[in-house]
Parts: structure tokens; C-alpha cells; sequence
């Protein structure tokens, strides 16, 4: 695996991306897009995954089914 550091400021990325043609823009687009839906995905998920116990014990009282019975 190779480990790449990219040490530069913010305004010198922004100046190297202002002059990638429109296909290398749309690319870059592309992966940032995919790799912030990953996050947003797996986020809820594990949220989820983690809390689903402690919530059930709550979920599945008598209480809540009286409560949401009418619905």
C-alpha cells in the first residue's frame, strides 16, 4: 500500500483543481460525492446497530403498545 501526504494549502488545491479539464473535475466530483454517501450510510446504520437493545427494552414494554395501540 502506498501512503501519500499532501502538504499544501487550501488555496493552492483550489488553483491546481481550477485547471483540471471538465471530465478531470466531474471525476474528482464523483469520488468526493461516493466517499461522503459512504458516511452518511454506515453513519445511521451503526447509530442504529448500537442502540437497537437499550431501545427495544423501551419499545417493547406494555406502556408502548397501550400507548400506540389506537394507531
Amino acid at each position: 500500500m502506498t501512503t501519500l501526504a499532501l502538504n499544501i494549502s487550501l488555496e493552492v488545491l483550489l488553483k491546481s483543481l481550477s485547471k483540471l479539464s471538465n471530465q478531470e473535475k466531474k471525476e474528482i466530483h464523483s469520488f468526493l460525492e461516493s466517499e461522503l454517501l459512504k458516511d452518511e450510510v454506515n453513519e445511521p446504520i451503526e447509530t442504529y446497530r448500537l442502540s437497537e437493545k437499550t431501545l427495544a427494552k423501551d419499545w417493547l414494554s406494555k406502556e408502548e403498545e397501550e400507548a400506540w395501540k389506537s394507531l
